[in-house]
């Protein structure tokens, strides 16, 4: 209720011919709703409000020991119904995503809007001016999956995951998941989370954070510093030093490209893609499925599980 009482406030108190993108782009990161009503659509502001807390806070209760997990990380338990902890994981992942990209959003139409004002005439990063819909094509691109920044990348992760999957010894578990729930898991780790993280992360870390970090520090290396290690805060440890080389790799990405995420969102979403396969083989193998690329099993133990996206 302090949210919703928050942004009623503010769409009451604030002149809105005043605003910065500055002002719209951070509140809304630290309190959903705030952008939209910043910009005087308040009513808007209370419905993407609800939506992002009331999808990444439902999916909450239902994935075990994902209260924590902003990245879609989520522990499978190793018996029971799988059905709640997935959906659950499902509901957090777009909760947080479509925050997200609100976030770029309202920053990206505040921008637009003072277009002509010597603050963004001096930026030095250009403003990425495409909407979902271009992002939602981004991956299928030529343009961008033909890139030398963009297929490289992709080759050489592909190819380390599925080496580094098939090299490594898998334990088996003792469950077996209806075909409906394993179909869900596969869904959550090839759609739901590459989907999610291209999208959400790179209107957010590159489109918003890293050009207002750019404009602040007026160096090129301290706003990809910045970006790329709030990047890794929302990282597991285990995957911290990938998530903060990736970050800088995606960073100078949308810099060569003057501030077009296209290129960044293409590589980033067929990366989680590959890994989202190599994380789907290795629940079926552990359940002592066959699998391409299949790995040795070893003795039958009972362990909880956790299954991660790398990038």
């Amino acid at each position: 209720m302090f949210i919703f009482n928050f942004i009623f406030y503010i769409s009451e108190n604030t002149a809105f011919s005043a605003l910065s993108p500055a002002a719209v782009g951070w509140g809304n990161l630290f309190v959903p709703g705030l952008g939209a009503t910043l910009r005087g659509q308040p009513a808007t502001g209370l419905l993407e409000a609800s939506l992002e807390i009331g999808t990444f806070y439902g999916g909450t209760f239902g994935v075990k020991e994902g209260e924590f997990f902003i990245d879609g990380s989520v522990q499978i338990p190793t018996k029971g119904n799988l059905y709640k902890p997935l959906t659950g994981q499902v509901l957090q992942e777009f909760g947080l995503k479509f925050h997200m990209y609100n976030t770029f959003y309202h920053y990206q139409q505040t921008v637009l809007s003072l277009k002509d004002t010597e603050r963004e005439k001096d930026s030095p990063q250009s403003l990425y001016p495409g909407d979902w819909k271009d992002m939602l094509l981004a991956p299928f691109q030529w343009s961008n999956l033909s890139s030398v920044w963009v297929y490289p990348m992709i080759l050489a992760s592909s190819a380390y995951l599925i080496y580094d999957f098939h090299s490594t010894p898998v334990k088996k578990i003792d469950v077996q998941p209806p075909s409906g729930a394993e179909g869900l898991y596969g869904f959550s780790q090839v759609g739901a989370i590459p989907f999610g993280g291209a999208l959400g992360e790179e209107a957010l870390f590159r489109g918003f954070i890293q050009r207002e970090s750019h404009l602040y520090t007026g160096s090129l290396a301290g706003a990809i510093l910045i970006e790329s290690s709030l990047f890794t805060l929302i990282h597991p440890d285990e995957l911290k030093a990938s998530a903060f080389l990736s970050g800088i790799y995606y960073g100078l990405m949308v810099h060569h490209y003057q501030g077009d995420l296209g290129p960044g969102i293409a590589a980033h979403f067929w990366v989680n893609v590959m890994d989202g396969f190599i994380t789907y083989f290795l629940f079926r193998r552990a359940q002592g499925k066959d699998t391409p690329f299949a790995p040795p099993l070893t003795a039958s133990i009972q362990i909880p599980f956790l299954f991660f996206n790398l990038f």
